[in-house]
Order: structure tokens, then C-alpha cells, then sequence
């Protein structure tokens, strides 16, 4: 699994550190934002492009689900909340993005593994173990950590 430095890397080689955010900042996106952005781009949507510019930065990345907001060598990790993340589905299907004010969040601590245990079967074999079900959202920009991200 790619971390957090390698996904920053791909797009801004010259990074060289990666921070999860301390506290959460608000981002106004606007309609020249949305009209001066690319569709399934993680560099030039309307939220990177407003990102950019609220804040003066190098570069921005922004994910279904993830932000990366870059200055010099330095980025830093946000979480996006369901309500930014919706509105970045609907930029990538061409359905626009909504004028207004959103939050990018602080990132939640690192969880345990959800591996299964060496000892454990597989599904049917033993209880108590369920595999997770991921679903797939189609016609939106690729995930930051596939060959296909650019």
C-alpha cells in the first residue's frame, strides 16, 4: 500500500514530508473557481483550485476522500467530509461543483489493521470474520495510490 509521501510524490516530486493537519480550515470554492477547473483532475478541480488560491499554495491534491495541500517541500493531510466529498463525485460526472463554504478536516488517528488474523479461516470457515465490502464509484477521477492517478 503507497503512503502518504509516495501519492504526494507522484504529482509534486519535490515534497519531502507529509503532516496530518492540526485543525480544520474552511475553503469558499466560487464560480470562477469551477469554471477555471478540470474534470477528474486531483491537481486542477474546483476544490484545488480554491484550496490554491484561499490559501497561496504550490499545489493542491485533492481525492475522493483525502487532501494534500502543498507548500515547498512540505504537505499537509486533510480529511474530506461527506459533504465535499459528494460535491467532488458530481464535479467528475460534470454536474458541477456548489458554490459556497466547505471544511476540510483533520484526519482520524491511524486505525488497526482490519488484516485478517493469521490464525483466522477464511469466510465460511470459521466465525466471527467477514470480509469488507468495497464498493467502486465509476466515472470519477482515479484513486491517488492507482497507476492510473496523474
Amino acid at each position: 500500500m503507497p503512503t502518504s509521501l509516495s501519492i504526494v510524490k507522484k504529482f509534486f516530486p519535490n515534497v519531502s514530508s507529509v503532516a496530518d493537519a492540526k485543525k480544520p480550515v474552511h475553503v469558499e470554492v466560487t464560480k470562477k473557481d469551477s469554471s477555471s477547473s478540470t474534470v477528474k483532475n486531483h491537481k486542477g478541480c474546483a476544490m484545488a483550485v480554491a484550496c490554491k488560491r484561499t490559501f497561496k499554495l504550490d499545489g493542491v491534491i485533492i481525492s475522493v476522500n483525502r487532501a494534500y495541500l502543498v507548500q515547498g517541500d512540505k504537505a499537509v493531510r486533510y480529511s474530506l467530509p461527506e459533504s465535499v466529498s459528494r460535491e467532488v463525485v458530481s464535479f467528475d460526472r460534470q454536474a458541477g461543483f456548489a458554490e459556497g463554504e466547505y471544511a476540510l478536516v483533520v484526519p482520524p488517528k491511524s486505525r488497526p489493521s482490519t488484516k485478517r488474523p493469521k490464525d483466522m479461516k477464511r469466510h465460511g470457515e470459521s466465525e466471527g470474520y467477514e470480509p469488507t465490502f468495497h464498493h467502486h464509484t465509476d466515472g470519477i477521477r482515479a484513486a491517488i495510490g492507482s497507476k492510473n492517478a496523474v
